[in-house]
């Protein structure tokens, strides 16, 4: 796993407009404790991989296969898909069980999304850096697909962990299927010429989306 300095993040995250009053202090206060107690060590791992085969919904990378039901209808010129895990460690998350416990749950909320945010600014670096990989290689970066969306059931996300070199004391998979720390996510991207959904990222499809604060953040 790669590390990732989000000092200057932060930074630009306590600037941006929100909320005022009781939330507006409670999200400031969560920037000052992540940034005074250090509680996220944000991390990344990726890999590029060649396509063997596509056949319909099962891309065959010669030691592993993936099921993505989204690339059944794909046109485009597939060659090479880009498995990558992000995260945040587990300190964020421990002090926010912490905060509900000492019954201060304003904080605890507020320091659970600036979490969130972060960790997609990280996700959101990790892509960058996989399309400027994929520009190098002459080839376009297409949809982003994340285990548990309506283009790639849960049950292909140990697979996914595994291509993209995640290290079990950094990012592990629990029994339901979901990834531990809490503050992590992994992800598909499709790489290739011509791919129809090129345009596609995580957001697209998800009903909050126009209301989402996040997302607003994310594209100032």
């Amino acid at each position: 796993m790669r590390s990732i300095d989000l000092s200057r993040v932060l930074r630009a995250l306590a600037a941006l407009p929100g909320a005022s009053g009781v939330e507006g202090r409670a999200r400031q206060e969560a920037l000052d404790l992540i940034e005074r107690d250090a509680l996220v060590q944000p991390a990344f791992s990726y890999r590029i991989l060649p396509v063997r085969e596509l056949r319909g919904e099962t891309i065959d990378l010669g030691d592993a296969t993936l099921r993505v039901a989204e690339l059944a209808a794909e046109s485009g010129e597939l060659t090479a898909v880009a498995a990558a895990t992000c995260t945040l460690g587990g300190a964020l998350e421990a002090r926010v069980t912490a905060l509900f416990r000492a019954h201060r749950p304003l904080l605890a909320v507020a320091l659970d999304a600036v979490g969130n945010e972060l960790l997609f600014r990280v996700a959101d670096r990790t892509f960058a850096r996989i399309r400027r990989e994929a520009r190098r290689q002459e080839l376009e970066t297409g949809a982003e697909l994340h285990p548990g969306d309506s283009g790639i059931a849960l049950d292909q996300q140990s697979t996914l962990l595994a291509l993209a070199g995640a290290e079990p004391n950094t990012i592990a998979l629990t029994a339901h299927g979901m990834l531990a720390p809490v503050k992590s996510l992994s992800f598909l991207a499709t790489l290739g010429r011509n791919l129809s959904g090129r345009s596609s990222r995580r957001c697209d499809h998800c009903p909050s989306k126009d209301r989402c604060r996040i997302l607003a953040h994310r594209t100032q």
